[in-house]
């Protein structure tokens, strides 16, 4: 087989769940699933949301892509020619293939005036959702999506309870959060990071029958984004969102016009936000911030950079943080010159604490020494035993 063929979708229902399939020659079927309640809000009429994935995948696999269901025309232009070109420029490993898209459409029927946007807990989606609600326009809908972000184990038990956290921390919106289950992690091989905004933008396609709008919460400000060799698709979400709108539903990048920081002082500030954060990168079971990982170190000390303190009381376990406090902030100064997420934390607690921070300056010099010297058997166990240096 040379090429993977696309031909439409199947829905079905077992339960109180529906299940989206492609149908499709070449390669294995991806699927989507969620509640029954949300089926009048399914794309049936087109493949849009399998066509964004099938493309990234053929490309993986160095096959060609074609395509007898029914297209967005907006989307299979766009996909055919710029959107491509970006997928190799981000990722180079990717094959340069043919796209032949037999049935583009222009006309659809349209949904209704009805905004949606993702939210997981996080600092970004929280950012997104209440900058809406304070400006008159609140979301209809949230989503809560299993595209990758979940691990590889337990994936089933770790993606509901993560959902039970978001579904807590989102309860002072008094919206409904929409859970969609997908395989496009055992389908696509590059790991998520790598095509991130794709496999997002595909759950809210799916939807575009009920969904005109669909914000997505940015992480990178303009400065560090672009199209370039990445690990990450999200520095291209300015540049490829608006490439993925179709006839029916247009896609906004949203937050990246604020740093994580004056992220954090505007949700602290907000009466709409519930004091529930979520940013562990961990797939640990129960769904609880670990407070090691680089998410945690780096919210934790943003936190404190701004005295908002309070907030660690409800999302992570402070006595702990107490304890690897100096660990972390030695991890954080280490890694800011990599990473502008971790300079702007690292700038702020300069400003805060000044000299105070010397010591905290040499063991951060010392340690990216021993990163580059030490033995890889030796930072490994390093790495297990004090992540938060890390």
């Amino acid at each position: 087989m040379t090429e993977i063929i696309l031909k439409g979708c199947t829905l079905t229902q077992t339960g109180q769940k529906i299940r989206v399939q492609a149908v499709v020659d070449g390669c294995e079927p991806i699927w989507f699933e969620l509640d029954k309640q949300c089926q009048s809000m399914i794309d049936t009429e087109s493949v849009d949301a399998f066509f964004i994935l099938y493309a990234w995948l053929a490309m993986e696999r160095g096959l060609d892509l074609r395509v007898e269901g029914r297209v967005s025309r907006q989307l299979a232009d766009a996909v055919t020619q710029d959107i491509k070109k970006m997928f190799l420029t981000l990722c180079p490993r990717l094959h340069d293939i043919d796209i032949d898209v037999l049935n583009p459409a222009s006309s659809w029927p349209q949904s209704g005036d009805t905004s949606a946007t993702g939210f997981s807990g996080g600092v970004d989606s929280w950012y997104t959702a209440l900058q809406a609600a304070e400006n008159g326009t609140p979301y209809s809908y949230y989503l809560f999506v299993n595209t990758g972000q979940h691990g590889e184990d337990n994936v089933k038990e770790v993606f509901a309870q993560r959902f039970a956290v978001a579904e807590s921390a989102l309860r002072t919106m008094d919206k409904p959060l929409i859970a969609i289950d997908s395989n496009i992690d055992v389908i696509l091989r590059e790991r998520f990071q790598q095509r991130v905004a794709i496999s997002n933008i595909a759950c809210a396609l799916l939807l575009q029958q009920g969904i005109s709008r669909y914000d997505y919460s940015s992480s990178y400000t303009p400065e560090d984004s672009g199209v370039f060799e990445h690990y990450s698709m999200s520095v291209m979400d300015p540049y490829i969102l608006p490439l993925l709108n179709t006839e029916r539903i247009r896609f906004f990048s949203i937050g990246d016009d604020a740093g994580r920081i004056e992220k954090l002082e505007y949700i602290a500030s907000r009466d709409l936000f519930s004091n529930e954060t979520y940013v562990c990168i961990e797939k640990t079971i129960p769904a609880i911030n670990c407070g090691c990982c680089f998410k945690c170190r780096r919210t934790q000390l943003a936190l404190e950079s701004i005295d908002r303190m309070v907030l660690l009381k409800e999302s992570f376990d402070f006595s702990f943080y107490k304890k690897i406090r100096l660990g972390s902030m030695v991890g954080l100064f280490s890694s800011a010159d990599d990473n502008n997420l971790d300079l702007e934390i690292k700038n702020a607690l300069i400003k805060k604490y000044g000299l105070n921070l010397f010591f905290v300056r040499v063991l951060s010099v010392v340690r990216s020494l021993a990163k580059k010297l030490m033995p890889k058997s030796i930072k490994w166990r390093t790495e297990q035993k004090f992540p938060f240096l890390w």
